[in-house]
């Protein structure tokens, strides 16, 4: 199965620990959806994690895994689905021009909140990693941050 990345799930090293033999398919783009910090993770010191959220003419960047059922499973508990995030099927746009559908975690949204350093340092290095486009990370390098 797909699954889309945007946020610490971009971050190979992340990915590689959380699902084991996980697979990159490509870097995409999600049109008509926004990066957001909508809730606030003890797991990540209190600071906010990403979400997406409907945006007209807004773009997320993101990536694309392979993933097992119980690769699935294990994304579920760190994410904690259903109660903090929920799962959409989603269309996205590969760089190279393909449309695939992947599922996404959407947060269900705790108001709003900056996250820390560290938390969106994994970010930009997973979309350095996977090649995202020089203006999303110079986005990401923008967004305001905790210590």
């Amino acid at each position: 199965m797909l699954y889309f990345a945007y946020g610490s799930n971009m971050h190979p090293g992340n990915m590689r620990k959380r699902c084991p033999g996980c697979t990159f398919v490509a870097a995409a783009r999600l049109r008509e959806y926004r990066l957001a910090f909508t809730r606030a993770w003890a797991s990540w010191g209190g600071g906010g994690v990403a979400d997406i959220q409907p945006a007209p003419e807004s773009i997320v960047e993101g990536v694309v895994w392979e993933i097992t059922a119980a690769h699935r499973d294990a994304l579920d508990v760190y994410e904690e689905y259903p109660n903090a995030y929920t799962r959409k099927d989603m269309v996205v746009e590969t760089f190279d021009g393909r449309s695939l559908t992947a599922f996404a975690y959407i947060a269900r949204p705790a108001g709003n909140h900056r996250p820390l350093r560290r938390y969106l340092r994994q970010i930009i290095e997973g979309a350095k990693a996977h090649g995202l486009s020089p203006g999303y990370i110079a986005f990401l390098e923008a967004v305001p941050t905790e210590a």
